[in-house]
């Protein structure tokens, strides 16, 4: 066969012949176009793998030295890992070179870097912190709207990484590039670095005002012209977290229906059973919502969530209120950021999203709740052992106890004259109180112990040479301590009568009342709680 240079001559000879095209004229980075991997580009893929992983140790070690406690070094070892990982990225890269467009390929490697940068940072984050005993981690995403739903929901939560989720824990997802943040070591709390301030109430207030002022912004921007009045579904969630309903939630869960078939009528056509059955689904959805905004307030409490978590979630949640009765571009809106067109989706379809959504917050509640109340039973046991403040202001202390301790002086720990503290005579207080429930307890204790007036008492005592008692006390407002769920939460009673009168006793009014906590100095020089109760006013 013939051979040519010019393509006039191959032409003109019928097409049976070969061409040789010279490539000299052509730029030598496009003649030499890689066809095989530049073994510098996979010295680069390595470290990167090194400096990411570097930077996830420091974070390790800092937040175990806040808690007073040595990283293992064994746990930063990876070699072998960077070894496995260099070899995946050599084979996968090499592969997209020999079978990849050329003016693909570059892009290629690099989305190819980035994936298995952020898998390999993810398995090594969830081995170290499991070498260094960290059980639970907080869920963080990159709060953007790229943020898929199931993911958003999960944002600032906390988990055990025992706890099992179908996509995996953070960045196992497909394209997750949510992170796990370690939290717990042996009860010892690492990285959230919770601070509580007085004022926690006001700056609630002030989440909610804005939530109801987006969904009513929302309404406006709809075409509403009336203003209507919001109403606070205080109540909601609580069957959902402590398995018992109250009559006043029962109450607010028929508000909330009545307030749903209204606004659902001013967006589809239905008729009125299905109206009913998508205002059951949205309440169902908002009842979770409520329970987890609960879950959520105990948590901070506990030291366990930051405030900018919780003030988010009090804003979403007082929007999600708001959009019941400011109409019905308010709902949608909800609706469509979890991915429910209601007035596009068959009825049906829309209902069964509402259900899933609500069964994930399930899910994830009883994985938190279940942790919250280990947590809880191991601190009130240590308190136990400190003074006689679960003993005289929650433990088995009841209403009767309360009012025999005022009227008679029974004392709570013997249920005689004695006092179980002094072993003298148990002398008849004015008033008595006591938290109702553990969490309770352990909530205001953590918060009392995180607060500056704690810190400040607690430096005076050991370091002020004109302080000489080696005890102090520290009084903090209820609303600050106790969050909303305050009234649920205390119990007491106020003589106000002769003991031996018709009526003796009133309720103790705890509103604008204060948490009192006494410490003592142990010789170990930390401070153990001596007591610590609840004081409010007359009604």
């Amino acid at each position: 066969m013939s051979s040519f240079a010019n393509f006039s001559q191959f032409t003109g000879h019928g097409g049976h012949a070969s061409i040789i095209l010279s490539l000299l004229p052509i730029e030598r980075s496009l003649e030499l176009k890689q066809s095989s991997l530049d073994p510098s580009s996979v010295d680069a893929f390595e470290q990167r793998l090194r400096e990411l992983t570097a930077e996830n140790w420091f974070g390790l070690a800092a937040a175990l030295r806040r808690a007073g406690i040595e990283a293992d070094p064994a746990a930063e070892y990876i070699e072998a890992e960077i070894g496995q990982a260099r070899a995946t990225y050599s084979d996968q890269a090499s592969a997209i070179l020999s079978a990849g467009d050329p003016s693909v390929s570059e892009a290629d490697l690099a989305t190819l870097s980035d994936w298995l940068a952020r898998r390999f940072l993810t398995e090594i984050n969830e081995r170290r912190q499991r070498d260094l005993g960290v059980t639970h981690y907080i869920w963080r995403t990159q709060d953007d709207p790229k943020v898929r739903t199931t993911h958003a929901e999960r944002d600032d939560r906390l988990f055990s990484w025992d706890d099992r989720f179908s996509d995996g824990h953070p960045g196992h997802g497909y394209n997750c590039r949510c992170t796990a943040e370690p939290a717990i070591l042996d009860g010892a709390i690492l990285l959230t670095e919770v601070t509580l301030s007085e004022g926690l109430s006001n700056r609630i207030a002030d989440a909610q005002g804005a939530g109801l002022a987006d969904a009513a912004a929302e309404a406006v921007a709809g075409g509403v012209e009336t203003l209507y009045s919001t109403i606070r579904f205080f109540w909601l969630g609580h069957r959902r977290l402590f398995g018992v309903i109250t009559p006043e939630e029962e109450v607010e869960r028929l508000a909330l229906r009545e307030g749903l078939i209204r606004t659902i009528d001013t967006i589809i056509n239905l008729d009125a059973e299905t109206v009913r059955s998508m205002a059951e689904a949205f309440i169902d959805y908002f009842d979770a919502r409520h329970a987890d905004l609960r879950l959520l307030d105990l948590e901070h409490r506990l030291g366990l969530v930051s405030e900018d978590s919780l003030l988010s979630a009090y804003r979403q949640v007082a929007y999600l209120d708001a959009s019941v009765t400011l109409g019905a571009t308010a709902l949608t809106t909800v609706a469509s950021r979890l991915g429910i067109g209601v007035a596009r989706l068959r009825p049906r379809d829309a209902i069964v999203a509402l259900r899933t959504a609500a069964a994930r917050y399930d899910g994830m509640l009883s994985m938190r709740r279940a942790f919250v109340a280990t947590y809880v039973s191991r601190r009130f046991a240590d308190l136990s052992t400190q003074g006689h403040g679960p003993q005289r202001h929650e433990g088995a202390v009841t209403r009767a106890i309360l009012e025999a301790r005022v009227l008679r002086g029974i004392g709570p720990m013997t249920g005689t004259r004695v006092d179980g503290v002094t072993r003298g005579r148990h002398r008849a207080p004015n008033a008595a109180s006591r938290f109702t429930t553990p969490e309770a307890f352990v909530a205001a204790e953590n918060y009392v112990r995180s607060s500056p007036e704690y810190r400040a008492a607690r430096e005076a005592a050991l370091f002020d040479p004109a302080f000489r008692e080696g005890s102090f006390e520290v009084a903090l407002p209820i609303r600050d301590a106790l969050g909303p769920d305050m009234m649920t939460a205390l119990e007491g009673v106020v003589r106000i009568g002769p003991r031996n009168g018709a009526d003796p006793l009133a309720a103790m009014n705890f509103e604008n009342g204060l948490v009192i906590a006494q410490f003592r100095i142990a010789t170990d020089g930390e401070p153990e709680l001596i007591t610590m109760f609840p004081v409010g006013r007359r009604q």
